[in-house]
């Protein structure tokens, strides 16, 4: 019995501790299921946020095939990341960054070692960072992060050359050449350099001659021109391509798109070249002084070539004709006094005392002094020179060439104070004056006035980084900006783009003039309310951008609101001062600039859907309202003309959508008048042929008007050519018979008999002359059929 007892125990026990060991097990299993869960979430997140990055990220196992790599490469492969996973560049049958990716892909496996280069590609330039990856025992893959930086690249490299141009500029005005000759080589030399050109050449231009001199070329252009004296003078009519540049008194630029052959261009000396060429004339007082030819090179010229290259040589030339004068001073003072007295630039003579024996007549004009009042007197009596920026000091040109017996150029930055205190920013240079044994016997100072050319260079400096219509900032400096303030001590960074409406609308209706008003109230408005740090710039054609540093979502959402409130009390004309506004917000250095710059644009853009039926609504009363406001009798001619045309099409036996649109087309006919004057708006025959002229444009305003807005569009034609007559004498495009819409012939009939029955066509016909008896011999205006039913309706009205 015990041991039966024993036994049964034992069971229990076993039963007990399998079930014990089966609840664990399946515990175990939902714990190991829940963790396959997590880590697969995990990695959607992370393949997620790599996806995201711009950044092209890969992994290849040993065999180079790809295990892993995100989605910014899609554009790159032309393929899908499923098409490349598993596969290999070789397979793949791509480029994509060069022929060099496998090649140091296996050295990084090989070497076991990190890796980073540039390599430039089908002109697009990567940056690229490999690096060796533990796959699994004795596995070793290669990682990749691959970026592109070909603008980043263009940046840099604009930036070295405005660089180069200064430093070739400053060597130019500060080197001592042998000869202008000697000058030229150097420029032409160094500016071969700043284009990336290898073919070059300077020629002088004497427009009364009509003939270009070559006065500096690179080597090879000219043939045999070591052997024989080249040909250095071309008539105008012998020059072929590059005398473009003086026939259209603008740059030449022929680039080869690589889509066809490029024809051959024949440069001075005759060589003919293929390929890029630019021709570049330079102007100095609005005359054509050089023309500065370059070809050779690989990318394409571009508009900033020319004005790189215009700026330098510029400088170069203005040097050049100064150090000429100069010469020509120092070489024959006597000979050409008469030409001192009647030089464009002030020249002023003094002793060796300093003290004043003649002023010239720009002279004379420049520091207020006549020659009488200025002889005897110490020059820095006349001639009061300070800095621009009155913390520092100027160094005097005629101090210096008297103590150094040498040519002195004034630096920059001077400024001539005159007797009556005006200011002109000057240019000059100081040389000494020789006797025939070599002595100085007095110095002579060229300078002249460059206060214009001051204002010109700022104004271009200016523009460069301004909109010229509403002052704000253009695109090139906000994207400048974007870079320059993304940075972590200005977040939250908070951005708004705008979308005026209506912008079009104006400009159809009241003509460019009024349009630009539009945008110059958007920006004072912007201006009104944003602080004083935010930068403001005009995006596009009716688009504005703003930036805001270290503003919250919250704050920049007030400033969306007041902006929008502030310019709906607007407007121009008849059309409402409205914009569309959308803004987001960085407030991590993760976030990528651009992409919350792009969300802002996609919510103006859903703005924009959602209030352009209000906007346009709205609009059109408008539009509606003012007209009638100006002239009550347009309205009332309005009403009677719709209801007439209303009744002639239910007499017609017209389908009912057709009477319909009958209907809007007559109250909607003359909608055009809202740009006329109000003086025009009065029917009388005393109007000049300059305001027939204005009121005949209000068919053509009124179609732009309906075409504006989707509920009215269809009855635009109607509008345009109500004023057309049956035999083609009517206007705006002199239509005839069944050519005008059916819509327009209506409107026509009825329109011009409601004018007959007005109190002013009234008196005009008489007492013996009715309306109807009136329109019913008018041939030739209008379509007989319709006048016929029109006319036999209003008979069989009551009386």
């Amino acid at each position: 019995m015990e041991t039966v007892a024993a036994s049964s125990l034992l069971i229990v026990g076993l039963v007990i501790a399998v079930g014990i060991l089966l609840t664990l097990l399946v515990q175990s299993n939902k714990k190991l299921q829940k963790n396959n869960e997590e880590t697969k979430s995990i990695k959607d997140i992370c393949n997620t946020f790599i996806d995201s990055y711009e950044t092209v990220v890969y992994l290849k196992d040993e065999q180079l095939n790809y295990r892993f790599i995100n989605k910014a490469a899609e554009p790159y492969y032309h393929k899908s990341v499923t098409e490349i996973i598993a596969q290999d560049d070789q397979r793949l049958d791509t480029e994509a960054f060069g022929p060099a990716i496998i090649e140091t892909d296996q050295q990084v496996i090989e070497s076991g070692k990190t890796t980073e280069y540039e390599e430039k590609h089908k002109n697009r330039i990567y940056k690229i960072k490999k690096f060796p990856v533990k796959i699994r025992e004795n596995r070793i893959g290669v990682g990749a992060f691959i970026r592109e930086i070909t603008d980043e690249e263009k940046l840099i490299k604009k930036q070295e050359r405005v660089l180069f141009r200064n430093k070739i500029l400053v060597n130019v005005l500060s080197k001592n050449f042998r000869n202008d000759k000697k000058q030229l080589d150097y420029v032409l030399h160094e500016a071969l350099k700043l284009t990336d050109s290898s073919i070059g050449y300077i020629c002088f231009y004497d427009e009364k001659k009509q003939q270009f001199t070559l006065n500096a070329w690179s080597k090879g252009l000219i043939k045999g021109a070591e052997i024989v004296e080249p040909k250095l003078t071309y008539p105008l009519e012998e020059a072929g391509s590059w005398g473009e540049a003086v026939r259209f008194r603008k740059p030449v630029i022929l680039n080869n798109d690589g889509t066809k052959p490029s024809s051959e261009q024949e440069l001075p000396g005759g060589q003919k070249v293929s390929g890029n060429f630019i021709a570049i004339p330079i102007f100095i007082d609005e005359r054509i002084k050089a023309v500065v030819g370059f070809a050779g090179k690989e990318d394409h010229y571009s508009d900033n070539d020319v004005y790189e290259i215009t700026v330098l040589m510029n400088g170069v030339l203005t040097n050049v004709e100064r150090r000429i004068i100069q010469k020509k001073l120092f070489e024959e003072r006597s000979k050409y006094f008469q030409t001192l007295i009647s030089i464009g630039d002030g020249v002023m003579v003094v002793d060796p005392a300093g003290k004043i024996e003649m002023l010239n007549k720009v002279a004379q004009n420049l520091t207020g002094w006549t020659n009488e009042e200025a002889k005897g007197k110490h020059y820095t009596k006349v001639f009061v020179l300070s800095h621009e920026d009155q913390r520092q000091e100027i160094q005097d040109p005629i101090e210096m060439a008297m103590a150094t017996d040498q040519t002195q150029e004034l630096k920059n930055h001077a400024v001539l104070t005159a007797k009556d205190g005006s200011l002109f920013h000057l240019e000059d240079s100081a040389a000494p004056i020789k006797n025939e044994k070599g002595e100085t016997i007095g110095i002579v100072l060229v300078f002249r006035d460059v206060s214009e050319k001051k204002q010109q260079r700022e104004k271009i400096e200016y523009l460069s980084f301004h909109d010229a219509l509403t002052g704000l900032y253009n695109r090139r400096f906000l994207e400048a900006e974007l870079l320059r303030l993304d940075t972590e001590r200005n977040l939250p960074i908070s951005i708004i783009m705008g979308d005026v409406n209506g912008l079009k609308l104006t400009n159809d209706i009241f003509g460019h003039a009024h349009g630009d008003i539009f945008l110059k109230k958007i920006a004072d408005v912007m201006r009104k309310i944003c602080r004083a740090d935010d930068i403001i710039a005009r995006w596009g054609g009716d688009e504005f951008v703003i930036l805001l540093p270290k503003t919250t979502i919250e704050q920049a959402k007030q400033i969306k609101k007041r902006i929008k409130t502030e310019f709906a009390r607007d407007g121009v004309k008849v059309i409402k001062g409205n914009i569309s506004l959308g803004c987001d917000v960085k407030t991590a250095m993760e976030q990528s600039i651009v992409e919350c710059l792009e969300s802002a644009e996609e919510k103006m853009y859903a703005v924009k859907i959602l209030e352009r039926d209000d906007f346009k609504s709205t609009t059109l009363d408008s539009i509606i309202t003012t007209l009638q406001s100006d002239s009550p009798q347009e309205e009332e001619h309005a009403l009677r003309v719709s209801q007439w045309c209303h009744d002639l099409g239910v007499t017609m036996e017209l389908p009912h959508v057709k009477i319909k649109r009958l209907k809007l087309a007559g109250y909607f006919h003359d909608i055009g008048k809202i740009v006329l004057h109000k003086d025009l708006l009065v029917e009388n025959s005393d109007h000049s042929e300059e305001e027939l002229t204005e009121i005949k444009k209000h068919p053509i305003m009124g179609y732009r008007i309906l075409n504006a807005f989707d509920d009215t569009m269809s009855l635009a034609d109607a509008v345009l050519h109500h004023h057309e007559r049956w035999d083609g004498s009517g206007y705006p495009k002199g239509l005839k018979g069944e050519e005008i819409p059916f819509l327009a012939r209506v409107v026509a009939v009825v329109s011009c008999y409601d004018r007959l029955t007005s109190a002013e066509e009234g008196e005009k016909l008489g007492s013996n002359q009715n309306p109807l008896i009136h329109l019913e011999k008018m041939e030739g205006q209008f379509d007989p059929e319709i006048k016929r039913e029109f006319i036999n309706m209003i008979k069989n009205l009551p009386s």
